[in-house]
């Protein structure tokens, strides 16, 4: 199965950062009032749930893995996600490395050794139900000690996944943080509820046109009227804490310069602002980048309409003159060349 993402610290994600919303559309909602009292939603995977107090408290030892396949009909799980607790030295383990090792094929290498010493709590799986596998083989594909048929809708077959206590390895204070987080694993059990998953094609694809009255970094306002001038406009949304969002602005401005003569636009969205402090984060990664084209500050109606339908970050997508949104949603990184075969598959809709 594929792994989409990974969830170490604040500080750096391996593939894309999935993302809870708070809105989007009529179907799963999670309201400023829920998520003040710990809901957290995830349209993608069509659930929704309530996680005690220690879960942010401690969220630095906090790892989430992505699960499953949305794309391959042939894996029997469809989405999921699931949290686990890395203690503090496994913490600093992985950013020895990070920082010390530079050969990429020997760094993920031991990454995936810290991982494995992850003390797995739950998970909520989505399985394909015209894939799922006998009853005493879920266990084998969850990887957890006790798997519970919660609910099964439009297809799929939800389940909620956990493992036995075990506090090994942990010194006392990791201990009883530990122990917290396990203890709240029936509350969030109870307060499941599942919808029909909905991909971030269909969400965004739902909007139809894009319509929005943000500043940029420099305090201009800037609104949908910016698309008119151009053809096509790809639209990335990206946060500051974002290591792929990162590492593909390089390719990102170089695209921006190479595609003018299609006049072609790119529009930067932040995904985690405002916000004074990311606001300067992302200042220092643009002028870093080399990146010329227009950053946004999102706004509550951005997160609420755009950003909350998102799986994660980074994620693109494209609107033409009139800001109807045209084409692929792409989720995920991708290289200058695969950005470019994307906007020339986008530009012939438009014909």
């Amino acid at each position: 199965m594929k792994k989409k993402l990974f969830r170490i610290t604040s500080l750096l994600l391996i593939v894309f950062m999935v993302l809870p919303l708070g809105g989007c559309g009529k179907k799963l909602e999670v309201t400023d009032e829920e998520k003040s009292q710990g809901y957290k939603g995830y349209r993608d995977m069509g659930i929704k749930f309530k996680m005690g107090e220690d879960w942010k408290k401690y969220d630095d030892n906090i790892f989430l893995d992505g699960l499953g396949d949305s794309e391959d009909e042939n894996e029997p799980i469809y989405n999921g996600i699931s949290y686990g607790y890395i203690s503090n030295d496994l913490i600093e383990q992985y950013l020895d490395i990070a920082e010390n090792v530079a050969d990429e094929q020997e760094r993920f290498k031991r990454y995936d050794e810290i991982f494995s010493q992850v003390k797995n709590i739950f998970s909520i799986v989505v399985f394909r139900e015209n894939k799922i596998p006998a009853e005493d083989k879920i266990s084998e594909l969850t990887n957890m000690s006790h798997n519970e048929k919660m609910n099964k809708k439009s297809g799929y077959v939800f389940y909620f996944c956990y493992n036995d206590f075990d506090d090994s390895e942990l010194d006392e204070e990791e201990k009883n943080i530990y122990k917290n987080l396990y203890d709240d694993i029936q509350n969030i059990k109870t307060s499941l509820e599942t919808y029909k998953p909905e991909t971030p094609q269909e969400a965004l694809t739902s909007i139809k046109k894009l319509e929005f009255n943000l500043k940029d970094l420099d305090g201009n306002e800037v609104n949908n009227e910016i698309f008119k001038d151009y053809n096509l406009t790809m639209i990335n949304i990206w946060g500051t804490f974002c290591g792929p969002c990162k590492r593909e602005m390089p390719d990102l401005a170089e695209l921006y310069e190479e595609m003018k003569d299609e006049n072609v636009n790119i529009i930067g969205i932040i995904s985690d602002t405002p916000n004074e402090d990311n606001e300067n984060a992302a200042r220092e990664i643009i002028k870093e980048s080399g990146v010329k084209y227009t950053n946004l500050i999102s706004d509550e109606n951005i997160k609420k309409n755009v950003i909350n339908c998102i799986a994660g970050v980074p994620t693109s997508f494209f609107v033409d003159s009139q800001g109807n949104i045209v084409g692929e949603v792409i989720t995920g990184s991708m290289s200058k060349d695969e950005y470019k075969e994307k906007i020339s598959e986008t530009l012939k809709l438009l014909k």
